[in-house]
């Protein structure tokens, strides 16, 4: 996605162009303060939105936004200013969204979702993980196929835990729930680990995957996933879940009463 935000004050186009990055850090997110000077730039770079501001010297954003209009067509153009009374104003010129400021993460992004002209955001993280019904690990939208079973369930295991480190015992009774976790089944789930390590390295995200002393964990910033969604209160993820989590592995039945509780409350709030 490719977006500009234009206001003559230059810190809160800054803000509104940090927002947008981290909303989209695989997008190009452009600010300035300067109506004249950007309105020649909307030529080239045919942003899909314009986040605009009002009331600025020289040329308003009135002004600007029919000038952007017969410049790039297809171009979304969202108001941001901080009167409110300009909204008829601003739907008269058939503009795809009205922002009242301050500008948030949280008011961006619902005007991106109902942009008069949909915009798709690409994801900048190349793996994929749905716990949501089965577990599922993705790469570029095609399923990973893991050389062990095991190696999967314990990748499963540590995105449950959501980074935190976890021992090779702790592996062990979560994976092999009926079995002890001796000398010899510490050194099988060892040799699962490393068959995890080179599968995920196989498609260039072996950073994934972190190993200290006798622990293992996940870099949850690196990797898109439903759950860590929910748990940020995202409506697409909050949606989509629909009572199970991980449904092939029974340890995580002790998650899905979490989420349920989670649920309960935001629908209460």
């Amino acid at each position: 996605m490719i977006t500009l935000a234009v206001d003559d004050r230059a810190e809160t186009a800054r803000q509104i162009m940090g927002l947008m990055q981290e909303i989209d850090p695989a997008g190009t997110h452009l600010a300035g303060c300067d109506p004249m000077e950007l309105i020649d730039s909307v030529d080239e770079s045919r942003p899909d939105v314009i986040w605009l501001d009002i009331e600025m010297p020289g040329m308003n954003g009135l002004e600007m936004a029919a000038e952007v209009k017969h410049r790039s067509p297809d171009t979304n153009i969202v108001f941001v200013t901080g009167f409110p009374e300009y909204a008829v104003d601003a739907f008269g010129l058939h503009a795809s969204g009205f922002v009242v400021k301050p500008a948030t993460k949280e008011k961006l992004r619902d005007e991106i979702e109902n942009l008069r002209r949909p915009v798709e955001i690409r994801d900048s993280k190349r793996v994929r993980v749905q716990c949501f019904g089965n577990f599922e690990v993705f790469a570029d939208d095609t399923v990973v196929r893991f050389s062990r079973s095991l190696s999967k369930e314990a990748l499963a295991y540590l995105i449950d835990r959501r980074g935190a480190a976890c021992t090779v015992s702790e592996i062990c009774s979560v994976i092999w729930e009926d079995r002890q976790a001796d000398k010899k089944l510490k050194s099988q789930c060892r040799v699962i680990m490393a068959a995890l390590k080179k599968d995920l390295e196989a498609l260039g995200a072996g950073d994934i995957l972190f190993k200290n002393w006798n622990t293992w964990g996940i870099d949850a910033s690196k990797i898109s996933c439903d759950y860590y969604d929910f748990l940020k209160g995202d409506t697409r993820a909050v949606n989509s879940f629909r009572g199970e989590y991980m449904a092939q592995y029974s340890w995580a039945e002790m998650t899905v009463g979490s989420l349920y509780d989670i649920s309960a409350a935001g629908e209460e709030i």
